[in-house]
């Protein structure tokens, strides 16, 4: 076998290679993409509706108990003293106390309400969410500056657009583009001597991209993709978040009527 046909081989070979980690950084780069553009906003809803909104419950009916307390502590100081207990001074120093708390409650609520909104939006069909996978997979390995030098300002524009349609599940603009860079950008040849160094970059890149892939499946909401869609934990973690809301209820109540009593109190000396 002559030298020319050998190093033809390895030509060959290594410009399959070459092919086969671009579309696996395709690959790659569209499932992050995903997690983080998509996945996640559904997955924090879905953690809102099931877990998220008992939470804020929880949470709001602890706020609710600890003010009750709070204002029943000022009203016994003040008696103790034997000074006037101003209930409109003392509702004001209260709200002042647990403003960050009512802020925080407050944020809850719009999660809720932007979870069911997300949850109850239009859900596109599976053959077009595959669609526009396949078409973003094809424009990342053509356009993404870390696996194609030179590219033209044209070019980098194109894959920002790219981007920003695939985060807003614009199939259409996907579409587009490709059409878009057809005309503009044919697949490139890579000159033999690059191989090596371009083979190098891209097995960087791959594992830079696997790297933070594997820390996004170690965060939230990502710890829980596979809880979620477990009906047994769904349940459990719902009824204790119930129990809880059923003694903070009753507690909540207890804490009425002991500041009821102390305002009577309160109004009978006043009286006198």
């Amino acid at each position: 076998m002559s030298e020319e046909i050998v190093l033809s081989h390895e030509v060959t070979m290594k410009k399959n290679r070459i092919s086969v980690l671009r579309a696996e950084l395709a690959d790659l780069f569209e499932q992050r993409e995903f997690m983080v553009s998509q996945e996640r906003d559904l997955l924090i809803a879905l953690y809102t509706k099931l877990i998220g909104q008992l939470q804020y419950e929880e949470y709001a009916l602890k706020v609710a108990v600890s003010k009750l307390k709070r204002k029943t502590e000022l009203i016994q100081a003040k008696r103790n003293r034997g000074e006037f207990a101003n209930l409109t001074e003392i509702e004001r120093q209260v709200e002042e106390e647990f403003l960050e708390h009512q802020q925080r409650i407050q944020q809850q609520v719009d999660q809720v309400r932007q979870a069911n909104a997300l949850l109850n939006a239009p859900v596109m069909t599976e053959e077009a969410s595959a669609e526009m996978k396949n078409i973003y997979r094809l424009l990342v390995k053509r356009l993404h500056p870390d696996w194609n030098d030179n590219l033209t300002e044209q070019e980098q524009e194109l894959f920002v657009r790219a981007q920003t349609a695939y985060a807003m599940a614009d199939l259409q603009e996907l579409r587009n583009i490709l059409l878009v860079l057809d005309k503009v950008k044919p697949m490139d040849s890579l000159k033999d001597s690059n191989l090596d160094d371009e083979i190098a970059k891209l097995e960087k890149s791959k594992e830079d991209i696997q790297s933070k892939i594997a820390q996004l499946n170690e965060s939230f909401p990502f710890t829980y993709r596979e809880r979620l869609d477990d009906f047994a934990w769904v349940k459990a973690e719902q009824d204790k978040l119930h129990n809880k809301i059923k003694k903070l209820t009753e507690e909540k109540m207890t804490w009425d009527g002991y500041l009821a009593k102390q305002l009577g109190m309160f109004n009978s000396i006043a009286e006198a």
